[in-house]
């Protein structure tokens, strides 16, 4: 069965727009998925509520199979009412609103046997996106995150490309703790970062079972973590640039301790 809506005071269609922020996100434990590749990724995956598709690809057997697939209420919207709650300026016409999953207790224990990784103050929501995609293609289970970008921002949600449906993901609040409960499991906590007697990417040896610690894009990994961590690592550069971009410093690190299994 599927719902036609026109008109863009719609109840349904003003409550779904609230979702562009984050309060209303977590408050209802909904975000958006939008577009055609990212939606049918999510088929199978996450709990889809609703398929909203524009009424101009209504007629699209593809959008509406997906639509009718995603175990979703159907929606038909005109293109106002659409237009009201993508956040995508150039929007292909479908979005999914998808039940978050995320966790926010973690039982070290329980994770023993996962590879795992963490972020540290990630504020930009493109970047965490993008790290989320390296480490599902790297083979990481899990990725940590204390102080980042919202997990359900659209702009994470796009850049992830699918991964935030793929791998695990834990925001907690007592990043200390947890290191230190990490660590007492027989992990080694490694931060990016320079300091003195870092560990040299590519150079020094490295585990499996390690937690590599990424940092925020412009101040690097906190002192506090930095203290909390077992060890600090670098990246070898040329010396033309100081730094690498948050997200691409994460592809190297993960790449590095991706690539002896895959």
């Amino acid at each position: 069965m599927k719902t036609y809506i026109s008109s863009r005071t719609n109840e349904t269609v003003v409550a779904l727009a609230k979702l562009k922020d984050k309060k209303e996100r977590d408050n209802t434990s909904l975000y958006l998925c939008e577009g055609y590749k990212l939606c049918k990724e999510a088929v199978g995956l996450v709990q889809v509520k609703y398929a909203l598709v524009r009424e101009n690809k209504s007629e699209n057997e593809e959008y509406i199979s997906l639509a009718e697939n995603s175990g979703g209420e159907v929606i038909i919207l005109s293109d106002g009412a659409f237009d009201k709650i993508t956040t995508d300026k150039a929007s292909d016409g479908i979005i999914f609103i998808v039940k978050k999953e995320n966790e926010r207790q973690i039982n070290v224990e329980s994770i023993k046997d996962e590879r795992v990784c963490a972020l540290d103050n990630v504020r930009d929501p493109g970047n965490v996106g993008t790290i989320l995609r390296s480490a599902a293609a790297f083979g990481f289970d899990r990725v940590i995150l204390w102080g980042c970008a919202d997990l359900y921002n659209p702009k994470t949600v796009r850049a992830s490309m699918g991964a935030l449906f793929k791998i695990k993901t834990t925001v907690v609040e007592e990043p200390v703790q947890l290191i230190k409960e990490l660590k007492n499991s027989g992990r080694r906590v490694i931060a990016t970062a320079l300091a003195q007697n870092s560990m040299t990417l590519g150079k020094d040896k490295i585990f499996a079972s390690d937690c590599p610690v990424i940092g925020n894009e412009g101040h690097g990994i906190s002192e506090e973590i930095l203290n909390a961590c077992d060890a600090t690592m670098i990246i070898p550069m040329s010396g033309r640039t100081e730094s690498l971009n948050a997200a691409v410093a994460a592809a190297v690190v993960l790449w590095e301790y991706g690539r002896e299994t895959l």
